[in-house]
């Protein structure tokens, strides 16, 4: 388990709108991103606002928010806890099993593998995203930019601080941004992709487009 809570902020932006905001940051690294989301057959995690993935084929990865469990009209996506287990499975990362199913209905395998993991959840391939992620950082943020080749350019600033206040973390962004060409996206790549191939079940979804709920 590595991040419990973290906060983050997305935006979507042209390359050549980047090269005097990423002055002065640090760059840590530029590597290929697989993420394969994983649910069941109706999208039933997906739509309670609940994301499981297998990231790089490497790690599982659960984000969410708790508050928004069983909870509608609630399309902000600041703020989430992420929880991560390695694979392959070792028995040292049971307890995170433990605690998620003190929250949602997931089940932990028995014997203790990937594999029976999906079986016993009944899981499978919602989707799969393939994005490049460039790193940098500065005092304040960890600062991503994907890029795919679909959706275009995406900026995201995580607070490196995770007991930051909400509010003071929105101002620091707003700062941060300020002067930029940057449309402000509250939503995930994952809606973006299940927009294109299964709007049905996007709609279902908590964190929807902003021009979506409008509509």
């Amino acid at each position: 388990m590595s991040n419990p809570i973290e906060m983050e902020k997305k935006f979507q932006v042209l390359p050549s709108d980047l090269d005097n905001f990423l002055k002065n940051k640090e760059f840590i690294s530029s590597k290929r991103v697989v993420d394969e989301y994983l649910d069941t057959s109706e999208g039933l995690f997906y739509q309670d606002g609940f994301f499981i993935r297998l990231r790089n084929g490497k790690s599982l990865d659960f984000k969410f928010n708790p508050d928004h469990l069983g909870a509608n009209n609630v399309n902000e996506h600041v703020t989430c806890h992420e929880y991560n287990v390695a694979l392959p499975f070792e028995l040292s990362s049971a307890h995170v099993f433990e605690t998620l199913a003190e929250m949602i209905p997931i089940k932990c395998p028995e014997p203790y593998t990937y594999e029976e993991f999906l079986k016993i959840n009944n899981l499978k391939t919602l989707l799969i995203l393939d994005k490049k992620r460039t790193t940098y950082e500065d005092d304040l943020f960890v600062i991503a930019i994907d890029e795919f080749a679909d959706f275009g350019t995406f900026l995201e600033l995580e607070a490196k601080d995770n007991n930051m206040q909400k509010e003071a973390f929105l101002s620091e962004v707003a700062n941060a941004t300020k002067g930029m060409k940057v449309t402000e996206f509250n939503s995930g790549y994952i809606e973006l992709r299940l927009r294109q191939i299964n709007e049905q079940l996007y709609l279902k979804g908590k964190y929807l487009i902003d021009s979506d709920v409008a509509a």
